[in-house]
């Protein structure tokens, strides 16, 4: 909750301009919040001049912008950051996992009604990779066992055809080793919202992307797992194991761990297509 200190608020007004929600206001030069229609963005707290706004009375800093990293670095942030598929076994400590997992709520969203579950138990790690693999052990027995099903893929969806056979080798490569994970993560962040309230699936994406850069930073690596959830979602085992309401989705998942190999090299040359208009 935004809380107001009157006694440094000089009425400038810098906070009514820049709330979105318009639900910040001067009434007789004394601020006021209200509070129903408040999204928590914490964008007033973040243009105060004189602090007088903070979060649950938890006084802001202000910006040491001397601490900012140069295009340099976080050229080299991003350039070296890649999906890690092959974790070590060894255990995060608690933590460092809810330090990387706050910096989500500094995430540009639209829903900032999200909550974040961590699971590290080895034992529920595993029922959630079995209940990955039982839902893929269907897609391919009902989809890419049947060779004919191939010649339906193509007669009447030719468009879906290369991503459908991209995703063959995957499977079997699964079905032969028995589980879905490559190396099992030592833990998994979910990001859970009610799915009622629109634009939660890129809300939580934007809360992963933050998570991920910094858990970059502290050595650890991540893998987002957005094809993965929709089977969990489905699983009626899992939802409850997980403590998923009625309304309740997981938008965001991300397996998370020390990584087991070493990337060397900045991939040159590989540009996103841009146009012009």
């Amino acid at each position: 909750m935004i809380t107001i200190d009157q006694d440094r608020c000089n009425a400038c007004g810098l906070c009514v301009k820049i709330c979105h929600e318009f639900c910040i206001y001067l009434e007789d030069h004394i601020l006021r919040i209200d509070e129903d229609y408040c999204s928590t963005c914490t964008q007033c707290i973040a243009i105060c001049p004189r602090q007088a706004l903070s979060w649950d009375h938890t006084g802001p800093e202000a910006y040491d912008r001397a601490l900012l990293p140069s295009s340099q670095q976080v050229d080299e942030l991003l350039r070296q950051r890649r999906t890690i598929r092959d974790f070590k076994p060894e255990k995060i400590d608690r933590a460092l996992l809810e330090e990387i997992v706050n910096y989500a709520v500094y995430a540009p969203t639209h829903s900032f009604d999200m909550r974040a579950l961590i699971v590290d138990d080895a034992q529920m790690i595993q029922q959630i990779d079995t209940a990955i693999f039982r839902f893929s052990s269907r897609v391919y027995r009902w989809m890419y066992r049947p060779k004919f099903f191939h010649s339906i893929v193509r007669a009447f969806t030719p468009s879906r055809e290369h991503e459908y056979l991209k995703a063959k080798p995957k499977l079997e490569v699964a079905m032969k080793r028995g589980r879905n994970f490559k190396t099992v993560p030592p833990a998994i962040v979910f990001i859970i919202a009610d799915r009622r309230i629109p634009l939660s699936l890129e809300s939580a994406q934007y809360a992963l992307h933050s998570i991920n850069l910094y858990a970059h930073t502290r050595g650890l690596g991540c893998r987002n797992l957005v094809g993965n959830q929709m089977f969990l979602n489905r699983s009626g085992s899992i939802r409850q194991q997980l403590g998923l309401g009625k309304h309740e989705r997981l938008f965001g998942t991300m397996a998370i761990g020390y990584p087991a190999v070493k990337f060397r090299n900045k991939v040159n040359g590989k540009l996103m297509p841009v146009q012009w208009k």
